[in-house]
């Protein structure tokens, strides 16, 4: 019995302790990743925030405290910088107008030529068709500067500079909005056409009312993608429509007023007056926006 029990506890005491797991790595890893892309979001965030708080200043506080919360907050800085904001004679507001027909109508004539070219591109076999496909990517790759000089030419010789007529180069296609049409069309079946033919459609309402209306969520995507960059771009209409300036322009200008009188919370009021249309793009469709890229670009 005494060497029962004894050989009992030697079983007992030889059990198998249980190892410790390692910590695992991952974890360690999402948490590093966390704090990087927190720290790259604050970074993003800050700038707004405090260009938002600085607009609400005088100018004597600004340069005594510029990261500090305004003592007063001066709301008519918005309502002197729609004033003091003009260019060449025109009012914040009719600038504001020359911004939005230049954005609006470049972005929707730019969308629609480029969908009716990626469509016939894609679903029309006819010599050359390669050709111009791969026109369009080393289109991508040729610097804006290389042609800069020509095209400036180019517009004032064809009167397209200081007028509406600048809507018309809004209808070249080559560039990475193409290339997305390509890939979007190469998933919308061609029995849709088929079946518009049987019924006696011709080639124009094939495209307008049976294939087009496809396309709607890219187009629309590809539109507020660059009304976006249309909206910020002040370069172009200081160039071509210098006695049509728009909001951007008259900021741009604005700015070397600033820099000698150092009123920069107006120069901050109206900037933050011009993001409020991409901020309400950006705020109520960034998730169509990122769908729909990934769509028309992945799955091609």
């Amino acid at each position: 019995m005494e060497t029962l029990q004894k050989d009992e506890n030697v079983v007992v005491n030889d059990a198998p302790k249980k190892e410790k797991k390692p910590f695992p790595i991952d974890k360690v890893i999402i948490g590093v990743l966390f704090v990087f892309f927190m720290i790259y979001a604050l970074s993003l965030i800050y700038p707004l925030v405090w260009g938002v708080i600085s607009s609400f200043k005088n100018r004597l506080e600004y340069r005594r405290d510029p990261f500090g919360l305004p003592e007063e907050w001066l709301f008519n800085n918005y309502a002197e910088a729609v004033q003091r904001i003009a260019d060449g004679g025109f009012t914040y507001l009719e600038m504001f107008w020359n911004s939005l027909w230049f954005t609006v109508g470049s972005c929707a004539i730019s969308v629609f030529f480029t969908t009716a070219y990626a469509y016939v591109l894609n679903k029309y076999k006819f010599k050359g068709r390669d050709f111009l496909y791969n026109l369009c990517i080393f289109m991508i790759a040729v610097p804006i500067g290389a042609s800069f000089v020509s095209t400036y030419r180019l517009y004032f010789n064809l009167g397209l500079a200081n007028s509406y007529a600048i809507l018309f180069s809004a209808t070249g296609v080559y560039g990475m909005g193409l290339i997305i049409q390509y890939s979007f069309w190469n998933n919308v079946s061609w029995s849709y056409a088929e079946a518009a033919q049987m019924d006696g459609a011709n080639f124009y309402q094939i495209f307008f009312h049976a294939m087009m209306p496809q396309a709607l969520p890219i187009m629309l995507t590809q539109f507020l993608m660059g009304f976006i960059g249309k909206w910020n771009d002040y370069m172009s209409p200081l160039l071509y429509l210098p006695k049509m300036p728009t909001l951007m322009v008259g900021l741009f200008r604005y700015r070397t007023i600033v820099e000698r009188s150092g009123n920069y919370p107006v120069l901050f009021a109206g900037l933050i007056m011009c993001m409020i249309p991409i901020l309400f793009i950006f705020a109520f469709f960034q998730d169509k926006m990122m769908q729909n890229m990934t769509i028309g670009g992945l799955k091609g």
